[in-house]
């Protein structure tokens, strides 16, 4: 990786690998629990198809990580933080699909399925989900209302959006402070979760799942592996969570025990919110920064599937659904179940890879290319090449 201070390029190595391993956690969790919904087979309820929840928390953790070092580089790079730039930005990349998906699935939901003969509850109205979605606080939506699929994985998009709406000011306004804003709002964020978990503040249970998505500590977690890594590379990298190479087998292992042997246990959830968000910093540096990684797993496969992770994220639902129905109507699994699993998995994840391409290529690819434009022509900030 080039200088971290200057105005050159600088690429994260391995970051679009890890994108997707955590998008294929939240597609196979949600085919699974999808079979069971509709009555079709499922597989045994083994720990990693159970992840995906644990996969957006690893999400949150980039993202913070991600926008923080964004923010500290364009401050190096131009003595400012140019505000607009930092929205446009998050325009460009993230609401096109968010729109389409919300498009698509109250348009399925509410005059599809029944046009279809087919029933689906949803108590709210258009006007309500409008506001709602269009306001990113699709989080507050889904937890008050019965949404479905398509819809309902919007929420950390939303959260994710919320968190930027003020992290930018007050990294802009308090950067010398950032360090202790990080913890204050680590603490803050993890006391509020684990609280609302005992539903502590007595909320009704719509109210518990919206405050249960507020996930901003690991936003936070990410933030302050970004600040340690732009100030103090050098003391990271020598750390010997860094250096040994046993020690960074060791955090893996931890890692792959987690999401391979764990299941879950309401205790431990809480008590594995600051140690996860910890080990999900590490592996990101890890993969990404330091010169002495042991921790290969970025293949060009799944470096070049990651820049599809956001499409496979927000189209996958579609395609769970689509495999419920055409395997309900097909029966295959009263042919050969081991072909009827292999069968389904197969067709929901490359149907949506393939969707996914196709969405980067006609759609995301130029928009992309149009916020890029749009940065130049304020001349001012230099192209720093992050992959964001």
């Amino acid at each position: 990786m080039k200088s971290l201070k200057t105005n050159t390029k600088v690429y994260f190595n391995g970051l679009n690998s890890l994108r997707f391993y955590a998008a294929f956690f939240v597609v196979i969790m949600h085919i699974q629990s999808n079979m069971d919904r509709v009555g079709l087979p499922s597989l045994p309820e083994l720990p990693f198809l159970l992840k995906g929840f644990s996969a957006v928390a690893f999400f949150f953790t980039l993202s913070g990580f991600l926008i923080t070092y964004l923010l500290l580089q364009e401050k190096t790079n131009t003595n400012n933080i140019d505000m607009p730039h930092f929205y446009m930005r998050r325009v460009y990349r993230i609401w096109p699909l968010y729109f389409i998906i919300i498009i698509f699935g109250i348009t399925f939901y509410k005059f599809i399925v029944p046009a279809m003969g087919m029933e689906f509850p949803h108590h709210y109205e258009l006007s309500t989900a409008g506001i709602l979605y269009t306001f990113f606080l699709a989080n507050l939506m889904n937890s008050l209302y019965h949404v479905g699929g398509i819809l309902h994985i919007t929420w950390s998009i939303a959260v994710e959006e919320q968190f930027y709406l003020f992290w930018a000011p007050l990294a802009k306004k308090y950067l010398k402070h950032l360090p202790q804003i990080i913890v204050t709002i680590i603490i803050i964020s993890t006391t509020v979760n684990i609280l609302n978990a005992y539903n502590f503040f007595k909320l009704s249970e719509g109210m518990q799942q919206f405050i249960h998505t507020l996930q901003f500590h690991y936003m936070a977690i990410g933030a302050l592996f970004a600040w340690t890594l732009y100030h103090h590379k050098e003391k990271m990298m020598n750390h010997i969570f860094f250096k040994n190479r046993w020690m960074q087998y060791s955090c893996f292992g931890l890692l792959l025990a987690y999401y391979f042997l764990y299941k879950k246990h309401p205790l431990a959830e809480n008590l594995f919110i600051l140690p996860m968000g910890a080990l999900y910093g590490w592996l990101i540096i890890c993969v990404s920064a330091n010169p002495k990684n042991h921790i290969k797993i970025y293949p060009k496969l799944t470096e070049w599937l990651g820049n599809l992770s956001y499409g496979i994220y927000m189209y996958h639902m579609i395609f769970v659904y689509m495999a419920s129905f055409i395997f309900l109507k097909l029966q295959i699994h009263e042919w050969n179940q081991s072909i009827y699993f292999f069968a389904y998995f197969l067709f929901v994840i490359g149907a949506t890879v393939f969707c996914a391409y196709l969405s980067f290529v006609l759609i995301e690819k130029g928009l992309i290319k149009k916020g890029k434009l749009w940065r130049k022509s304020r001349n001012k900030i230099p192209n720093t090449g992050i992959n964001s």
